[in-house]
């Protein structure tokens, strides 16, 4: 192994490259990313002579990139020599790879063991069945955008502040002012109780507020309205918490993101939650759907039906640390077959 920059890592003549470190996904989409390539070669000892010798990788980390994301940065390394046949992705959001030019991997269930929130969780030791229910709904936004504050601002004319768990801007580095004009005359930031969970607490906790409601309003990374987000579909520790915390879930993010987790086998409570604004395409229709449906839900008494139906709430639970259990021998094993394919790419193209 050679010398590492922080975002190329090279193992066995394959250049990793960490595109989710520091690279603004604004200068990803303006086709602005030869710096951030330049730097990192040199950080490397190599120059843009060396792209052509190595296997390159794209590995989208943490983070919810699409094929679209990155493909300045594929077509960058093509001018400078790269062969097609060298080059392949690994994405943690949706992607159809089978109609992409290159190899490619999709980890849509990586985010189960981020920062090990999940192993955190079960050190708890919760009492999940007999746990107090002090709040009708948990909605938890602790990085502030645009989309969160005006959908903040539709649930705080609608409830009282007493019926939500409601985080809003506690994470470093939020503009208030910003986001203070959108939710006025309301506060900004909102926390609870006021206990503030910045990063990287709100990964693990040490308290149980946020399970104390029988509902939560998942709030996804993904959204086509703020800037430099995702608009990908792309699962995170978000969703799968919502299932661990044992609470009914409606989703705000883009549409089709519902879809793949009911496919993924988890029980969406269909019976008592309409999921239909997952198909709506219009942004701010979905948003007052959503809205909506977190208010006619939370009219039905939720912490009986919590006691009625739950063995699904167990059953959805078990199924999380199902996943937690297989993802990373699953992962590995589709890394391997990654690089096989490229290897056996390259090879086919240099032997004809």
């Amino acid at each position: 192994m050679t010398p590492e920059s922080h975002r190329i890592r090279i193992v066995d003549n394959i250049i990793w490259y960490d595109i989710w470190k520091g690279v603004l996904t604004q200068r990803l989409r303006d086709d602005d990313v030869l710096e951030y390539l330049l730097d990192d070669l040199s950080s490397a000892g190599l120059g843009t002579d060396d792209i052509k010798n190595y296997s390159w990788i794209v590995n989208t980390g943490w983070e919810g990139h699409s094929a679209e994301d990155i493909e300045h940065f594929r077509i960058l390394l093509l001018r400078h020599g790269l062969p097609e046949t060298r080059f392949g992705a690994v994405f943690i959001a949706y992607e159809d790879v089978d109609k992409l030019p290159y190899p490619a991997i999709c980890f849509t269930d990586r985010m189960i063991y981020i920062a090990n929130w999940y192993n955190g969780l079960k050190k708890q030791n919760v009492d999940w069945q007999n746990i107090s229910m002090t709040a009708k709904f948990t909605v938890l936004m602790r990085r502030a955008s645009t989309s969160r504050c005006h959908l903040a601002k539709q649930l705080l004319d609608k409830f009282n502040t007493r019926d939500m768990i409601m985080t809003l801007g506690t994470s470093p580095g939020s503009d208030p002012q910003q986001f203070k004009d959108i939710i006025k005359p309301y506060q900004y930031p909102i926390v609870v109780d006021l206990i503030e969970s910045p990063y990287p607490t709100n990964y693990i906790h040490n308290h149980e507020i946020f399970y104390q409601a029988p509902v939560q309003l998942v709030i996804e990374s993904s959204s086509e309205i703020d800037d430099n987000g995702w608009n990908s579909i792309f699962i995170t520790e978000k969703s799968y918490k919502v299932f661990s915390w044992h609470q009914f879930p409606v989703w705000y993010s883009v549409p089709g993101l519902v879809g793949k987790l009911r496919d993924a086998g988890f029980d969406l409570f269909d019976d008592i939650i309409d999921h239909s604004y997952d198909l709506e395409s219009d942004l701010w229709i979905r948003m007052s759907m959503v809205v909506q449906e977190i208010e006619k839900l939370c009219k039905q008494d939720t912490v009986a039906l919590r006691q009625q139906l739950w063995s699904r709430l167990e059953s959805n639970a078990a199924l999380v640390e199902q996943i937690h259990t297989n993802a990373r021998k699953t992962h590995k094993t589709q890394t391997n077959r990654l690089i096989d394919e490229i290897h056996q790419l390259y090879k086919s193209t240099t032997s004809t």
